[in-house]
């Protein structure tokens, strides 16, 4: 058995039957697009993203140095919808199939780190090994190890899987034969970018702004969610799907790692008004090993104030002005919005009234009394309309 040949069913053995090879090279393409999507502020809030950190994420030799190979693995994660209780139940909420189940990193760490170690041991070679924390852009190198394109949504379609994969790397100092690079594009298709609820796509694909993008704003976003946003976010409450839904490419083929699957319905469509009684203590244990946890509590109860604005039923409504008495400020600030748009929506805005006037009164956080204030602003307009 050759070496890379040896590498691969080191892959195999791990469960990783998506598999290939790269050559170690500087990603100059790549580190153009990234650094145009950085000045162009596309990248929003993610601090880490400077432009020093995607010189080394587009520099194999300083990820390893001496690298010369970069093998990329890949899970499929693409779960069918819960069946839920009939309609006319609590409102739910919607998490990203990625994060259904146990959080991805967890499931590669392990794995990944099992085969640099087996090449270190039997192959005496360096290697090292990362998901997405790491200064490594994993998607060029799938593109370059054959085992995926990418698509006009930014995500790498794999033949028959489509853009439903996790990927890791595993990058080693051995010269290992790489796989040529598929010749295949999206051709004139054009689903993902007009399924996208916030037009964070650009109109000819391959750019997405960060700043509009339900993911990011669900989940790296600390601060407030952009008012104009808000009503387009529907019951989302961790992530969009929006645009892996509409990709035609492995569309009918839902096949997922057991480790993503959801345990139960609550897991893919929690209950929203559960999720606002949820305390420090409380998130951490029902989230504690998923990726919701990076969302943290106030961010996620952030989320489902949005969520119960946009699909809440009148009875979620007391709910949510107990949420004007959350600890936290940002979440008193969405609670104020989402009180004001399920009020209008269901003509509850005289009831609604006097559970924000009396919150803003007691209301010391500046920018949760300014959503205080909106929020009346627009029970005003509805009612004088």
């Amino acid at each position: 058995m050759d070496l890379r040949e040896s590498v691969l069913a080191m892959a195999r053995a791990e469960g990783f039957e998506l598999a290939g090879i790269a050559a170690a090279g500087d990603l100059p393409e790549a580190r153009e697009a990234a650094r145009a999507a950085l000045d162009a502020g596309h990248l929003a809030g993610m601090a880490w993203m400077t432009g020093d950190w995607l010189e080394r994420a587009t520099t194999p030799d300083r990820f390893l140095p001496g690298a010369r190979s970069i093998v990329v693995v890949a899970l499929p994660n693409h779960s069918p919808e819960p069946e839920l209780p009939v309609e006319g139940g609590p409102a739910r909420g919607r998490i990203a199939r990625y994060a259904r189940g146990r959080d991805y990193h967890r499931v590669f760490e392990t794995r990944l780190r099992r085969i640099a170690r087996r090449i270190r041991e039997e192959l005496g070679a360096e290697a090292r090994a990362t998901v997405d924390y790491g200064p490594l852009l994993e998607r060029p190198q799938a593109e370059l190890a054959g085992l995926a394109w990418r698509g006009k949504s930014t995500m790498a379609l794999v033949p028959g899987f489509g853009p439903w994969v996790m990927l890791g790397v595993v990058a080693t100092t051995l010269a290992l034969q790489p796989d040529e690079p598929l010749r295949k594009s999206c051709g004139s298709c054009t689903r993902c970018i007009a399924a996208c609820p916030t037009g964070a796509i650009a109109a000819d694909g391959h750019v997405v702004d960060s700043r509009l993008c339900i993911s990011y704003q669900t989940i790296e976003n600390r601060g407030p969610i952009p008012r104009e946003l808000r009503s387009k976010f529907g019951a989302r409450v961790f992530g969009c799907d929006d645009c892996l839904d509409a990709c035609p490419v492995g569309a009918g083929r839902f096949e997922s790692h057991p480790d993503f699957l959801p345990a139960s319905p609550e897991d893919a469509a929690p209950r929203l008004t559960e999720l606002l009684s949820l305390d420090d203590a409380a998130f951490t244990e029902r989230f504690r090993g998923r990726a919701i946890m990076r969302a943290k509590r106030d961010g996620l109860l952030r989320n489902a104030c949005v969520a119960l604005g946009n699909v809440g039923t009148p009875g979620d409504l007391d709910a949510l002005t107990g949420a004007l008495a959350d600890p936290s400020p940002i979440v008193r600030g969405h609670a104020a919005w989402a009180v004001a748009a399920l009020a209008n929506r269901h003509g509850l805005t005289t009831i609604a009234r006097t559970p924000l006037e009396n919150a803003l009164v007691l209301e010391h956080d500046s920018a949760a009394r300014e959503e205080f204030v909106l929020a009346l602003a627009e029970l005003r307009r509805d009612t004088d309309g």
